[in-house]
């Protein structure tokens, strides 16, 4: 019986699959910044929806990341893309917050 939860095989390494989480984080940090919540709240929600799910595709893609590095040797500067990844998601989380408290 195979078991799922215990995956022998290590998924193909790519940069471009940090695009996803770089452009959800980008896309909700703008929206949250031109969209106060005491100005246009329905909107803010909408973009600081967009940047919570910015932070989880950021989660999966960094856990992605940490276990392939475990795995197999990969050159160090993919490392520092996840930390960049991970210091914005971050600040993005920081500036929703910021954004709710106002």
């Amino acid at each position: 019986m195979i078991d799922s939860g215990n995956s022998e095989t290590v998924r193909d390494f790519s940069p471009a699959q940090y695009i996803a989480p770089y452009l959800l984080l980008i896309i909700g940090n703008a929206g949250v910044q031109n969209a106060p919540a005491d100005d246009r709240p329905g909107l803010f929600w909408v973009f600081t929806a967009i940047a919570a799910l910015g932070a989880v595709s950021s989660v999966v893609r960094l856990r992605r990341m940490w276990n392939t590095h475990q795995r197999r040797t990969l050159p160090t500067w993919t490392r520092s893309l996840g930390a960049l990844l991970a210091v914005y998601g971050l600040y993005v989380v920081y500036r929703v917050i910021d954004g709710m408290a106002a």
